[in-house]
């Protein structure tokens, strides 16, 4: 997907109009992140896969660096990826009771 640069936005609406396209864009990013969560649960047995604490702690560890790296906010990047995390969690358990049923 192609952004104009925000310098060459003459308007506000310009400018919303890109911000909406890298929304859908990041969007779009997640679902596609969403269907690795799914799949991954082939590879897990019981619940401390799921959970994985140092993997877990290791991935919001490099995400941290990655938005400081872009001058981003790294505390707000943690939170973000502390909710997606435990969202993940919370949807990889519900289909380990589902594959524990099969």
């Amino acid at each position: 997907m192609k952004f104009r640069d925000p310098e060459n936005c003459a308007t506000l609406e310009e400018i919303r109009c890109e911000i909406d396209k890298i929304d859908e864009h990041i969007v779009l990013l997640f679902a596609e992140r969403h269907k690795y969560v799914e799949a991954i649960v082939r590879f897990k047995d019981d619940e401390n896969a799921i959970i994985a604490e140092d993997r877990k702690q290791s991935v919001i560890r490099q995400r941290r660096e990655w938005a400081e790296k872009n001058g981003l906010n790294a505390d707000i990047f943690e939170q973000i990826y502390r909710l997606l995390i435990e969202s993940n969690i919370k949807h990889e358990m519900e289909l380990l009771k589902l594959k524990k049923k099969k």
